[in-house]
């Protein structure tokens, strides 16, 4: 099992233990007691240290995505029992005493909390897991030894399900274009990169490829003395990848922190500011020009996936909003559309779709599906922006490019801050951009209308 999988568990567990462990006292009405203070404190280190002390002497994280539900609830239930054997030892060896009824509600509380968690995140890790990985096709870069090494780890690790499909030396542009004309010929998913053929500069290129076609590159460190029948790829997940080259997004921590971090924002907006915001500008908008509250336009998102862009509509109702940019003194901006526009309120229903999944609060920001047809061809690198999720806001708009593109080099720039975005990302370079881009609304910006 993932790494990342087993802390979420074990800190999942630890988190509702504790609460079940004041929840007992309050169920029981002993939260007046005299001695309250002195006995939850002996509780929750009784309850805490047995717990840890099953992680040392066991692995009660060590199920697999091949285990049946009979298997994985006989597993855990042993362990919780095993706790209470535990948590009962020491409150005897300590003489603590404990009315029964408490440590029948804690465990009451405990359990369901336990088996839940663990059942929602395995449902969800198993769909994402199976929705990426059942058609993933990899090709490996290096030497035939290298290759066969790494070969043979996926066909003791099916878990993974990677399929091989080619191997390519790694020594030159000709061959980067060899590999680039198998990639556009085939469905390829993972290029597996063996660190001791890897040259900096063309591992750049690689990357670029990668971006290019939204296929994840990984470079492997292969050690001299490391034993031929060990390959622990798991183990070394996220160490394995080289350092600056790596797509900082394609860490499932990374993704995770990244979608919790959407999550809680957007919640924030739609629930404080949204609920009030959008009846009332909703108003203004029907009140000035006939027409939808929302304008709903279909733009480019992750991989390349169409979805439905949610704006609030800031024009009279035209046939050229598709495909013709809003430009300065633009005659179809209604006057409070251009109030919208100006202080980027017209932006706000997209933490809808940020909530839903669609997009991020921070990322390249999503073009008309005809500003990408226009420019994809003039662009080298164009659609590398949709190796990761569009966002409300970008480094690029942060720093300045927003509104019409009216040159190639605007666009040039855009997708240069883009592509430096998602090989770069971190918590807080989105923090950075939060603030960047509330500093030019408070400033206001030339290009806005």
């Amino acid at each position: 099992m993932p790494r990342y999988l087993r802390i979420s568990f074990l800190i999942g567990d630890l988190v509702f233990l504790n609460m079940a462990v004041l929840g007992s006292y309050r169920i029981t009405g002993l939260i007046t007691e005299k001695d309250y203070l002195v006995n939850v404190t002996y509780l929750v280190v009784f309850s805490n240290l047995s717990w840890l002390f099953l992680i040392i002497v066991s692995n009660p994280y060590g199920f697999t995505r091949g285990w049946g539900t009979s298997k994985y609830l006989k597993s855990q239930i042993s362990y919780v029992s095993i706790h209470l054997v535990v948590v009962a030892f020491l409150i005897f060896f300590f003489k603590r005493t404990y009315l029964p009824i408490q440590i029948l509600a804690l465990y009451a509380l405990f359990v369901p909390f336990f088996f839940g968690w663990k059942i929602l995140v395995l449902y969800v890790f198993t769909n994402i897991s199976e929705t990426r990985t059942n058609t993933r096709n990899m090709i490996i870069l290096g030497s035939r030894e290298d290759t066969q090494r790494v070969r043979r780890y996926f066909l003791m690790h099916p878990e993974f399900n990677l399929r091989f499909l080619e191997r390519f030396k790694y020594d030159g542009e000709a061959n980067l274009k060899e590999i680039n004309e198998f990639i556009e010929s085939q469905n390829v998913h993972v290029i597996l990169c063996c660190e001791r053929g890897a040259d900096k500069s063309l591992f750049r290129k690689l990357i670029n490829l990668g971006l290019n076609h939204f296929i994840q590159i990984k470079l492997i460190s292969i050690s001299e003395d490391q034993n031929r029948n060990e390959f622990l790829l798991e183990k070394n997940d996220h160490d394995f990848l080289h350092d600056r080259s790596v797509v900082p997004l394609d860490s499932p921590i990374s993704q995770f922190i990244k979608r919790s971090f959407d999550l809680v924002f957007s919640s924030l907006v739609i629930v404080l500011v949204l609920s009030w915001l959008l009846p009332v500008i909703g108003l203004l908008i029907k009140l000035e020009s006939k027409g939808p509250v929302f304008f709903v336009q279909r733009r480019g998102g992750l991989r390349n996936r169409n979805f439905s862009c949610i704006k609030f509509r800031t024009m009279i109702v035209n046939s050229e909003a598709d495909r013709k940019q809003a430009t300065k003194d633009d005659p179809r901006i209604t006057t409070f559309g251009r109030f919208l526009r100006k202080s980027s309120l017209d932006e706000f229903p997209q933490f809808l779709n940020v909530f839903l999944g669609d997009m991020s609060l921070i990322g390249p920001r999503p073009h008309p599906l005809k500003l990408n047809e226009e420019f994809s061809s003039k662009i080298e690198g164009l659609m590398s922006r949709h190796y990761v999720k569009p966002g409300i806001t970008g480094l690029a708009q942060s720093m300045g490019y927003r509104g019409e593109t009216k040159n190639l080099i605007d666009m040039q720039n855009r997708i240069a801050m883009d592509i430096f975005y998602i090989e770069n990302w971190s918590l807080w370079l989105d923090i950075k951009i939060i603030i960047r881009t509330i500093i030019s609304l408070v400033k206001g910006s030339e290009n806005a209308y």
